[in-house]
C-alpha cells in the first residue's frame, strides 16, 4: 500500500503545465527594417508590405526592405498611419500632414499653421475619392483634389482626439475617439454612437459593429444585443490598441500584454509563452495570403503565417527537446519518448513525465507502441519497457534479449511483439513471456507486418523480408536496386507498394522490383529519417533538409515538382528531423520530432486554395546601372513606372531585368521562370534568382515574360515588358552600298600600295645591288691588278732592261700599259663587248706567257657564228678563271701547259669555256695542306658574287658551271674546265 501511494505522489509530482511555440517571424533591424517602434501596416495591391515607425518607412516584399525617409521626400520620419487609396497612391500619416508616394517620388501636403504640431493616426477613402483624415486633437479633415477641409467635432477636445476613422457601405464616417465612436453620415451629419469609452478603433458589417478600447475591452453591437469582451470572457487584456478581422471570420485583437484570437466566440490567446517575439503590440493586418503582421513597440516587425505549424520545446514544459518517437494512446493522450529524459504524456491538462524513477528501463527512448490491450511499450537504451497504466514491467538481456538498445516495436495479430535492437531481432511471445532471437542485420530501425506471412526489417545492413511460415530471410541492399543498403523506415500504400526511406533517396518496392525516387534541393534532402502515409494518400517524409509532401494516389513517375518542402520559414524549428519520430494521431495532426524541438502539423489545413506570388517588374537596369529611360521612351505606364514603348539605339542592348514574386507565407518557395521573345525559344531554366540579363540583344522587337510558382506546378500568368531596339545604321542598304564602294577603293589602295611598295623595294634593292656591284667590279679590278701581278710585271720589265733587251722590255711595258688601260675602262661599265674583253685577256695571257717563259700556250678561239663587236657581256669577267689556270694548273706543272679559251653560242646562250692541262683539282688541293700560299687570289669568288648580282640585277641569265676536273680516255687527270653560260 505504501509503495503504491509513494508512487501517485511522484506521479502527481511530475505532472507540469505545459504551451506551445506557434509559427511568429521576426524582422528587426538587423534585418533591414528602419525602426524597431511599429506605428502602422499596410499592403499595397503590389503585394508590398509597407511599415511605418517612428524612425521612417520601410517596404518589405518578404525578404528585402527598402527605406525611406525625409532624405527621399518624407515630410517627417514618424509614420502613424498608411492607407492604399483606390488609384494605388500611399498615403501616409505623420506630423502636420500627409506624404503621398505615387511610386515613384513622395508629395507633401502640411495643414494649416494651427495644426502643424498634430499627427494624422488614421486615413481612409470614400466612394467619392475623399481622402479622410483623423488627428490626434484636429478633428478630422478631408481632401477635395489637394485641398484640406477641416472638421471640429463637438463635446470637447477628447471628441477631436480621433484614433481611427470608418467608413461603410452607406458612406458613414465612424470615427472613434477619446470620448466614444461618432458618426459623420453623408449629409455631413454628426451624432454621438457609443459614449463614455475610450476608442482605438471601429469596424462595422452588415450584422456588427466592433469597438476596441483602451480600459474597457471589446464592444460588440448586433441588432438586438450589446456584447462586452473583456478579461472576464477571457480577453487578453482591456486595453485593445487595434484589431482585424481575418478572412476565415475570426477577429485578432492586439494589446501591450500580447494577442486574442475570437472565433466561434471562444477567445484564444498568445504571448511570448506561445512563441510571440514581443507582446507589446501596436498594430495589425492580414495580407492577401492569410497571413497576419503585427507591428510591435520596439521588437520590430512580426509575421504570424498560420496555426498549421506548432512546436513544443523545453520552454513550453517538456524536460527535453529531442523527441525520438510519438504515439497515442486510446484517451487520446500524446506520449512522447525522448532523448534522454524519459518519456512524457501530453493531454490538454498539461505535461506528465516518467523516468526510470517510475520505473522506465532507461531514459533514453528510442521507440514506442500501443498494442492492442491498451499498454504502452518503450524502446530503451536498456532494454524495453511496458506500462499498463500503473507500472512499468522492463525486458533486458537477462531476459533473452540480445542487445540493449531497442529502436523499433511492432505487435502482430497473435499479439506477439516484434523487436528491433543494435544487434538484430528479437520475438516476444506474449503466452509464454519468452524472447527468441533472429539473426536479421543490425541496427533495426523500423519494422512493418505486411501480412501473417511476410514481416519487413529495416536495417543499417539493408531491407530483410521474413517468412514467417518458412522462417526464411531474403535481403535487399544497394545490389538490388535500393539507392543505399542503409535503410530507415518502410510503409505500404493503398495499391500495396512499399515505400522506403534510406540514407540517399527514396525507393518503391512494387512487383519484385526496385525503384529510385530522388528528392529535390540536396543530398541531405535524400537522407531520410521517417516516412508517414495520411488518409489521403500524401506520403510525409522526414529529411535532414527539412519536411517533404508527396501526393502518391496513383502516380508512377515522379518529378522534382511534385514535392512540397517545408523549412524553417513554415515554422520548423529545425531542418533535421529525427529518425522515426512521426506520428498521425486521430485529429489528423502529423507529429515529428526534430533535433531543436517537436512539431505538429495540422493535416486539415492542407485543403486550403493555394496563393499564387504577386509577380511584378521592378526596373530595367541599363549596363547594370540604373538610368533614367523615359527619354527613350513615350512616358511612364503609370501602373508599373516602367518606361512606356521604349525605344533603344542598337548601342544601348545592354539590360538587366530586375523582378519580385512577393509570397509571405514561405518567401523561399518562389521560383521563376522567363523568357525574351524574339531572343529565346523557350522558357529559360527555373531560377529563384530576382534578376537577370542579356547582353548583346540584336535589333528588334522583343517582349520580356516573367512567371513565378511556389510548387513548380502552378504558375501565375506571365507579367510582360515590351520594347525595342533600333538597328544600326551599318544594316542599310546606302550603308551597305558605301561599304562596297569604300573596300572597293581600299582593295585598290591597298594593291597600289603594295605594288608602289614591291617597286620601292625593287628599286632599293637594285641600288643595294648596284652599289655591291660597284664594290665587287673596284674589288674586281683591283685582283685584275693585285700589288702582285703589278710588282712582278715591273720586275719582268726591269729584268728585260738588265739584260738590255730593250725590243722585251718595250713590247712588254706596252702590253702592260695597254692591259692597265683596258681594266680601267671596263671598271667604268658593267658590261663590255666580248671582242674587248678577249682583247683584254690576250694582253693578260701575253703578258702572263713572257713572264713564265716556256710554261704555257694559250689559244683563244671565237665560234664564227658570234658577232663579237656586237655581244655584250659582263666586264672583267673572264681574268680571274685564266688566272687560276695559270696559278693553280700550269705552274705546278713540270712540263709545259696549254690554256684553251673557247667561245661558243649555242642556241640563244654564249657559252665562254677555259680549259687547261694543269695538275687537276685535286692535286692542287692536296699540295696545298700544310703549306703557305704566296698567292691567295679572291677573283673567282668576286666573279661568282657579281655573276650572281647580275641575274639579280639584269634579270639577265648567266652562271657558271665548274671548275671541274677533266679526264682523258685512260680516266688520268688532264685538268680542270669552267664554262661561263650567258643568256643573249
Amino acid at each position: 500500500m505504501n509503495r503504491i501511494l509513494t508512487f501517485f505522489i511522484v506521479l502527481i509530482s511530475s505532472v507540469s503545465a505545459f504551451s506551445q511555440q506557434y509559427n511568429f517571424i521576426n524582422y528587426s533591424i538587423e534585418d533591414g527594417l528602419v525602426q524597431s517602434q511599429i506605428r502602422a501596416i499596410s499592403q499595397d495591391k503590389y503585394g508590398y508590405i509597407w511599415v511605418g515607425t517612428l524612425g521612417g518607412l520601410s517596404k518589405f516584399d518578404g525578404i528585402n526592405f527598402e527605406n525611406f525617409s525625409t532624405n527621399d521626400g518624407l515630410l517627417n520620419n514618424q509614420i502613424n498611419a498608411i492607407y492604399n487609396d483606390s488609384r494605388g497612391n500611399i498615403w501616409l500619416g505623420t506630423r502636420g500632414g500627409v506624404s503621398v508616394y505615387d511610386g515613384t517620388v513622395f508629395k507633401n501636403f502640411q495643414f494649416k499653421d494651427e495644426l502643424n504640431k498634430n499627427f494624422v493616426l488614421s486615413i481612409c477613402e470614400d466612394k467619392t475619392g475623399k481622402i479622410w483624415l483623423a488627428t490626434d486633437g484636429g478633428g478630422v479633415i478631408y481632401m477635395v483634389d489637394t485641398s484640406f477641409n477641416y472638421i471640429v467635432l463637438p463635446n470637447g477636445s477628447d471628441n477631436n482626439y480621433v484614433r481611427n476613422i470608418f467608413v461603410d457601405d452607406k458612406e458613414n464616417k465612424w470615427l472613434a475617439t477619446r470620448n466614444g465612436v461618432s458618426i459623420i453620415d453623408s449629409e455631413m451629419n454628426i451624432k454621438d454612437t457609443i459614449r463614455d469609452v475610450n476608442a482605438t478603433q471601429v469596424f462595422v458589417d452588415e450584422n456588427n459593429v466592433w469597438c476596441s478600447t483602451y480600459g474597457d475591452g471589446v464592444i460588440q453591437l448586433t441588432k438586438n444585443k450589446h456584447i462586452n469582451h473583456s478579461i472576464k470572457t477571457g480577453l487578453i487584456c482591456n486595453s485593445i490598441r487595434a484589431f482585424t478581422i481575418r478572412k476565415d471570420g475570426s477577429i485578432w485583437f492586439v494589446s501591450k500584454n500580447g494577442l486574442s484570437k475570437y472565433f466561434n466566440n471562444n477567445i484564444k490567446n498568445f504571448t511570448s509563452k506561445d512563441g510571440l517575439n514581443d507582446n507589446n503590440i501596436m498594430a495589425i493586418i492580414e495580407d492577401v495570403e492569410g497571413n497576419l503582421f503585427l507591428g510591435s513597440d520596439g521588437g520590430g516587425l512580426i509575421k504570424f503565417t498560420n496555426e498549421n505549424f506548432i512546436s513544443y520545446t523545453v520552454h513550453d514544459g517538456m524536460r527535453e527537446n529531442a523527441v525520438l518517437s510519438i504515439v497515442e494512446d486510446n484517451e487520446n493522450n500524446i506520449w512522447l519518448s525522448t532523448h534522454g529524459q524519459g518519456v512524457c504524456k501530453l493531454n490538454e491538462n498539461g505535461i506528465e513525465h516518467y523516468s526510470t524513477e517510475e520505473g522506465l528501463g532507461n531514459n533514453k527512448v528510442w521507440c514506442s507502441m500501443i498494442t492492442m490491450d491498451g499498454r504502452i511499450w518503450f524502446g530503451t537504451s536498456n532494454g524495453f519497457s511496458v506500462y499498463n497504466g500503473v507500472n512499468f514491467k522492463t525486458y533486458k538481456r537477462k531476459q533473452g534479449l540480445n542487445a540493449k538498445k531497442v529502436y523499433a516495436l511492432k505487435e502482430d495479430k497473435q499479439g506477439n511483439v516484434w523487436i528491433g535492437t543494435k544487434e538484430g531481432t528479437s520475438i516476444l511471445y506474449i503466452k509464454s513471456d519468452s524472447i527468441y532471437n533472429l539473426n536479421l542485420g543490425r541496427n533495426v530501425r523500423d519494422i512493418f507486418i505486411e501480412n501473417e506471412n511476410y514481416i519487413w526489417f529495416c536495417s543499417a545492413d539493408g531491407l530483410f523480408r521474413y517468412d514467417v511460415k518458412n522462417q526464411e530471410t531474403k535481403k535487399y541492399d544497394d545490389a538490388n536496386g535500393l539507392p543505399d543498403k542503409s535503410v530507415m523506415a518502410v510503409v505500404k500504400d493503398k495499391n500495396n507498394k512499399l515505400w522506403i526511406g534510406t540514407q540517399n533517396g527514396l525507393a518503391i518496392y512494387d512487383k519484385g522490383e526496385f525503384s529510385t525516387v530522388q528528392l529535390p534541393d540536396n543530398y541531405a534532402s535524400n537522407n531520410i529519417n521517417f516516412l508517414q502515409l495520411d488518409e489521403v494518400s500524401n506520403l510525409w517524409i522526414g529529411t535532414n533538409y527539412g519536411l517533404y509532401q508527396l501526393n502518391i494516389l496513383n502516380k508512377d513517375s515522379f518529378t522534382r515538382t511534385d514535392f512540397i518542402r517545408y523549412s524553417n520559414l513554415d515554422g520548423l524549428k529545425s531542418l533535421e528531423c529525427n529518425q522515426n519520430s512521426s506520428y498521425i494521431d486521430s485529429k489528423n495532426n502529423l507529429w515529428f520530432g526534430t533535433s531543436f524541438g517537436l512539431m505538429k502539423h495540422s493535416l486539415n489545413s492542407e485543403n486550403a486554395n493555394i496563393t499564387l506570388p504577386k509577380v511584378q517588374i521592378k526596373d530595367i537596369r541599363l549596363f547594370f546601372e540604373k538610368k533614367d529611360l523615359s527619354k527613350y521612351a513615350k512616358g511612364l505606364i503609370e501602373a508599373t513606372n516602367l518606361p512606356e514603348e521604349l525605344v533603344l539605339k542598337y548601342n544601348k542592348n545592354h539590360l538587366t531585368f530586375d523582378f519580385v514574386g512577393i509570397y509571405h507565407r514561405s518567401p523561399d518557395k518562389v521560383k521563376y521562370r522567363f523568357k525574351l521573345e524574339g531572343f529565346d525559344e523557350i522558357w529559360q531554366p527555373i531560377t529563384s534568382s530576382t534578376f537577370v540579363t542579356y547582353s548583346n540583344i540584336p535589333f528588334g522587337d522583343f517582349t520580356f515574360k516573367l512567371s513565378a510558382t511556389t510548387d513548380l506546378k502552378t504558375w501565375t500568368k506571365p507579367v510582360q515588358f515590351t520594347f525595342s531596339i533600333t538597328p544600326p545604321f551599318w544594316f542599310t542598304w546606302w550603308f551597305y552600298l558605301l561599304c562596297f564602294i569604300v573596300i572597293a577603293t581600299t582593295v585598290w589602295l591597298i594593291a597600289k600600295r603594295r605594288a608602289k611598295k614591291e617597286d620601292n623595294k625593287r628599286a632599293t634593292q637594285l641600288i643595294v645591288d648596284k652599289s655591291k656591284m660597284m664594290r665587287l667590279e673596284q674589288q674586281a679590278l683591283n685582283s685584275s691588278m693585285n700589288r702582285h701581278f703589278i710588282f712582278n710585271a715591273l720586275n719582268s720589265i726591269q729584268y728585260y732592261i738588265n739584260r738590255q733587251d730593250k725590243i722585251s722590255a718595250n713590247k712588254y711595258l706596252s702590253s702592260f700599259a695597254k692591259l692597265v688601260r683596258k681594266n680601267l675602262d671596263s671598271s667604268l661599265v658593267n658590261e663590255i663587248y666580248l671582242d674587248d674583253e678577249i682583247e683584254r685577256i690576250s694582253l693578260y695571257l701575253k703578258l702572263e706567257e713572257m713572264r713564265f717563259q716556256d710554261k704555257f700556250d694559250y689559244t683563244i678561239n671565237i665560234d664564227k657564228t658570234i658577232e663579237d663587236q656586237t655581244i655584250k657581256i659582263p666586264s672583267m669577267l673572264l681574268q680571274p678563271f685564266i688566272e687560276n689556270s695559270i696559278w693553280h694548273g700550269i705552274l705546278p706543272r713540270n712540263q709545259r701547259g696549254n690554256i684553251v679559251i673557247d667561245a661558243t653560242k649555242k642556241e640563244d646562250k654564249l657559252i665562254i669555256s677555259i680549259v687547261d692541262d694543269g695538275i687537276g683539282i685535286d692535286k692542287s688541293i692536296a699540295d696545298k695542306k700544310g703549306k703557305k700560299q704566296h698567292h691567295d687570289s679572291k677573283g673567282m669568288e668576286l666573279t661568282k658574287g657579281r655573276i650572281e648580282l647580275i641575274s639579280k640585277i639584269s634579270n639577265k641569265g648567266c652562271s657558271i658551271e665548274g671548275p671541274m676536273q677533266i679526264y682523258n680516255e685512260k680516266n688520268e687527270i688532264a685538268g680542270t674546265k669552267v664554262s661561263i653560260i650567258i643568256s643573249l
